[in-house]
């Protein structure tokens, strides 16, 4: 990317993500909105879902020679370009590729695991919820084994890391 490329914020219409990276992306700007992967319970099941990191914002790269960032505002689903004052932001292209090097292709955010074999979590979601563990195994698809204390057993189960919480 050259230098004189650099980055701004738009700010999305509600509920108008998608139409606006379509139409951003029929002009041929670069773009960029990460996500990540939560846990949502919808109807008494837990499903697992993305959403956006920065919800209602979209990155959008502009090149100040070309001067082509005023069609933004008339975008569909866009609804504005984020200003402080009557400036524009721009964001350092750097800090945009650090950004992308921390998610996986598809723009997703990985983020990096805070659990640990030995500490203690808290279940956060499930018949187990608000009881707290020590981690004993932790596998490579997300589950997690943990020693429960109850009634003076140690029950060792397993748990989806997005239903844990890191105790201190």
């Amino acid at each position: 990317m050259s230098n004189s490329k650099s980055w701004i914020v738009a700010r999305n219409k509600p509920n108008q993500d998608k139409i606006a990276l379509i139409n951003l992306e029929r002009q041929n700007f670069e773009f960029f909105q990460p996500k990540f992967k939560t846990m949502s319970r919808i109807r008494n099941n837990f499903k697992e879902i993305i959403k956006p990191v920065f919800p209602g914002y979209i990155f959008i790269a502009i090149n100040l020679e070309e001067r082509n960032w005023h069609k933004i505002n008339n975008t569909r689903g866009i609804s504005s370009i984020l200003l402080f004052g009557n400036e524009i932001p721009l964001i350092h292209y750097k800090l945009i590729e650090e950004l992308k090097h921390r998610i996986s292709l598809d723009n997703i955010l990985e983020p990096a695991n805070p659990f640990e074999v030995g500490m203690n979590t808290e279940i956060t979601i499930g018949p187990f919820a608000q009881l707290i563990g020590k981690i004993d195994e932790i596998d490579t698809d997300q589950r997690i084994w943990i020693l429960l204390d109850i009634l003076g057993t140690q029950p060792r189960v397993s748990i989806n890391k997005l239903n844990l919480t890191p105790q201190k």
